[in-house]
């Protein structure tokens, strides 16, 4: 009866944790769009011209073309050529456009979209909840296990000890599940159309990118996804489970005595949590959206422009201050974005980050004053 019972909540659950994925998700997809897609060449591309012609049936460009009259859509041909840096100059049918800054027009593009619709603000929502209910069960059980291994639980063990096997913990199982982020990033950046969609699904992306990219020893041990999982899970661990034991050890701030210099120091720890994690996972992000290739395989196409391939963690962030340091109506009013540094490509949805934290804090506090008048 007791398993019978626990088995239900567990359901229960998770298919209230599933309902939330899916209410967050349109929102992530955003996220993650803005994090991938490199500006110059998407602003180039809306400047090329297009023809007015209706292409040639053997012309891929041809099915979205078929697709935007039947939806009762006007689209104009663009067909794509390259410059001498290798930039393809014309947008492809499955491409949106050059992404602003505000995830919710972001998300209206993609709804309105020919080719993508409204099931794509869905993407990847099934590997990513996937991944959310393997962290919160694996987590706890190996922090768990390290803790009686270590001591910790008898009195024997200190606070410094049991926040080493906090972090060892989250940093073991991000790395362990980091395929299954990579393979969300992978289908939400595809297009959506089925004739240039490459992965069907979180199983298909995860055979597909070990058959394509040199097995398991590539998803776990290649330097461009190894280095920055270990970098972006372990800061993730110091800032998501240290929060409180920061305050504490530095501010020297208690949190039973002083409990609204608290909630002012834990909207700064917040804060600087997303100066710091959001440059690293929009870096991670980049390398993860680029597959590379140990054999012949099929092209992956995808709804927003990629960069030319990176090198590395280091390449990729000098490249994005080098390259995409002004915004979108900047680099529409300018011919060239030479020489604009700036940090700009690091930080998309910083803004709204850091509403969130803001009104997360005034809504702790209205709640402390609600619970103080009774």
């Amino acid at each position: 009866l007791d398993t019978t019972q626990a088995a239900l909540e567990l359901a229960k659950f998770a298919g209230f944790r599933f309902l939330t994925t899916l209410v967050a998700n349109p929102f992530n997809v955003a996220q993650t769009l803005l994090q991938v897609q490199h500006l110059p060449i998407a602003v180039r591309e809306e400047r090329t011209p297009a023809s007015d012609e209706t292409p040639d049936p053997d012309d891929p460009a041809y099915y979205e073309y078929l697709r935007a009259r039947h939806t009762g859509r006007t689209t104009r041909v663009v067909r794509a050529t390259t410059d001498h840096s290798g930039y393809v100059d014309g947008r492809p049918g499955y491409e949106l456009g050059a992404l602003d800054s505000g995830k919710l027009s972001v998300v209206r593009k993609l709804i309105g979209h020919p080719t993508e619709g409204a099931l794509s603000v869905f993407k990847g929502a099934f590997t990513q909840w996937t991944y959310d209910m393997l962290h919160l069960l694996l987590q706890p059980t190996l922090e768990g296990a390290l803790n009686e291994a270590l001591g910790v639980y008898d009195g024997s063990g200190d606070a410094v000890t049991g926040a080493l096997t906090l972090v060892a913990s989250m940093v073991a199982v991000g790395w362990a599940l980091s395929p299954l982020e990579l393979a969300r990033t992978r289908l939400v950046v595809q297009a959506a159309s089925p004739i240039h969609r490459k992965y069907r699904g979180v199983i298909h992306t995860l055979r597909t990118v070990a058959r394509e990219e040199g097995g398991l020893r590539s998803l776990y041990f290649s330097p461009f996804h190894l280095i920055p999982t270990l970098v972006k899970h372990t800061l993730d661990a110091v800032f998501r489970g240290l929060g409180a034991n920061a305050i504490s050890a530095v501010a020297n701030v208690d949190a039973y005595e002083h409990p609204n210099m608290f909630a002012c120091c834990g909207l700064l720890w917040r804060t600087l949590s997303a100066v710091v994690m959001l440059p690293i996972d929009t870096v991670r992000t980049r390398l993860q959206a680029q597959p590379r290739y140990t054999q012949k395989a099929d092209e992956f196409r995808t709804c927003v422009p990629l960069a030319r391939p990176y090198t590395g963690m280091a390449n990729c962030l000098w490249r994005v201050v080098a390259e995409e340091g002004r915004g979108v109506k900047q680099m529409r009013a300018g011919a060239s974005n030479v020489g604009h540094y700036g940090l700009r490509g690091l930080y998309p949805g910083l803004s709204v980050q850091v509403m969130a934290n803001f009104l997360v804090f005034g809504l702790g506090f209205i709640g402390a004053d609600d619970d103080s008048a009774f």
